[in-house]
């Protein structure tokens, strides 16, 4: 297979380990950093180069009208990651979506009792909050348009009594936490390999989680996604 992830800033990507090591050494998988929207190729284009696209941020609403086929939580999300390219029919779909409902169920089983604190407001935090609603997962969002400095949040006044307090940083890498916390929360950033996190949230929180595992099932997903509508 012939695959590329499509994003801005996408140097550090994993995405061409995690897919080689998915579907075998002998793939190709390219990254095509675009700076703006305005340069990016035509799905039409890219099929004379490649089986399948991948798309990160700040993309993934600007393929929706030259898709063919859109899936469920595409046309739910309005957005999408991953695309399967067969000649002239293109068809979309958000697996970034399952990697979040994978793993929030998995939460929810280990803390039947608990609540979220979402920060942010992309597409990401839009996912969060559709897949907290088929859960019945209670959450409630941060942005920066309600608190400025959100960075320096405190999340102290957001514990309830026996309910387990899960943050979700659905924020770009431009976004670094400084704010006050008990000890024991929860904080799982959708970003990964993010060092000014990495090197001091772990001392702050219960369990400190980056974005490496729902990178991963969102590949996993990616790969069975294409490998169902390649006939």
């Amino acid at each position: 297979m012939k695959l590329a992830l499509i994003g801005k800033g996408i140097a550090h990507s994993a995405s061409p380990s995690i897919y080689k090591k998915l579907l075998g050494p002998q793939i190709q998988y390219d990254l095509l950093d675009i700076q703006d929207g305005t340069q990016l190729p035509l799905l039409r284009d890219l099929a004379r180069s490649y089986d399948g696209i991948n798309i990160t941020s700040p993309f993934k609403k600007n393929y929706l009208s030259q898709l063919n086929f859109l899936s469920p939580e595409v046309h739910s999300l309005e957005a999408v990651n991953t695309i399967l390219l067969k000649k002239n029919y293109f068809s979309g779909a958000n697996t970034d979506y399952f990697a979040v409902e994978t793993l929030l169920k998995k939460f929810k089983e280990d803390y039947p009792q608990s609540h979220l604190l979402l920060l942010g407001s992309g597409v990401m935090a839009k996912l969060t909050q559709f897949v907290c609603q088929k859960l019945s997962l209670e959450i409630l969002q941060i942005t920066r348009s309600t608190n400025p400095h959100m960075e320096h949040l405190d999340i102290r006044p957001y514990h309830r009594m026996n309910s387990q307090l899960m943050v979700i940083n659905a924020c770009s890498r431009e976004f670094s936490f400084k704010g006050k916390t008990t000890g024991d929360e929860i904080f799982w950033d959708y970003n990964y390999r993010f060092l000014p996190h990495q090197k001091t949230l772990p001392f702050f929180f219960k369990v400190y989680s980056d974005g490496q595992e729902m990178l991963n099932l969102q590949a996993e997903y990616a790969v069975k996604f294409w490998k169902e509508n390649l006939g």
